[in-house]
């Protein structure tokens, strides 16, 4: 069965907090992760702003980096108000409708919201698989971040039936994460990695297409780094 994970990244109002516990039990959320909230997760003004849903403070893991939050996601998601540019690599984002096909082909995924006032960060957007983004239709699209994560879990939540076969296996999609990291610092230009992680996984990959492109990952790898340490060795 698909489980959804919420990651809020460094929350700082109380009272959206509360909304969003509250959201997490609506949806039957059961894996809340927070980084660095600015204030204690168990602060009365959150528990009151949760309503009947204070009972959910206590499944709430406080984490200190968001790599402790994603860990063993096989899909991870970071959503963000500037999710289209012409020109930046990055900001490539899908409308959370077209997550629900990509999302068919994961077990586990993680859905991340960023800070109130400004959102997530470049260094913390590279740590995800796939960017989305909301479009209001208008040119003023950033959301109260509760209102963010109800429309995303509504749009999870009514998702058609579970259509899962043999999906790629967490450890390989780990795996061509590591590898993918690994070529972004041998390449001169990391937009083109970017681009290629982002197109790895919203295509929906079964296990053996995974295992292929694993190897072929590697493969570049072994290459790149060969031909880096002569370059060095060659100045």
């Amino acid at each position: 069965m698909r489980r959804v994970r919420v990651v809020i990244v460094e929350p700082e109002g109380k009272i959206n907090m509360g909304f969003i516990i509250r959201l997490a039990k609506n949806f039957a959320v059961d894996d809340l992760c927070v980084v660095n909230p600015k204030f204690p997760i168990d602060d009365p003004e959150v528990a009151e702003f949760s309503a009947k849903a204070s009972d959910y403070l206590s499944k709430v893991r406080v984490e200190r980096n968001l790599k402790a939050c994603l860990k063993g996601a096989s899909l991870t998601v970071c959503t963000t108000s500037k999710g289209h540019s012409e020109k930046d690599v990055l900001r490539q984002g899908v409308q959370p409708s077209v997550l629900r096909s990509i999302a068919d082909d994961y077990e586990d995924i993680a859905l991340v919201f960023g800070r109130e006032s400004v959102g997530l960060t470049r260094e913390e957007l590279k740590q995800c698989d796939v960017i989305s983004s909301l479009s209001t239709g208008d040119d003023y699209n950033v959301m109260n971040l509760s209102h963010a994560v109800a429309i995303y879990l509504y749009v999870f939540r009514r998702m058609p039936g579970e259509n899962i076969t043999k999906p790629c296996n967490p450890h390989t999609l780990e795996a061509i994460r590591k590898l993918l990291a690994s070529l972004a610092e041998l390449v001169r230009d990391e937009r083109e990695v970017i681009a290629l992680k982002h197109l790895i996984f919203r295509g929906g990959l079964r296990q053996p297409e995974c295992g292929a492109i694993y190897k072929f990952l590697k493969e570049v790898h072994a290459v790149l780094l060969k031909s880096h340490s002569k370059s060095l060795k060659n100045p």
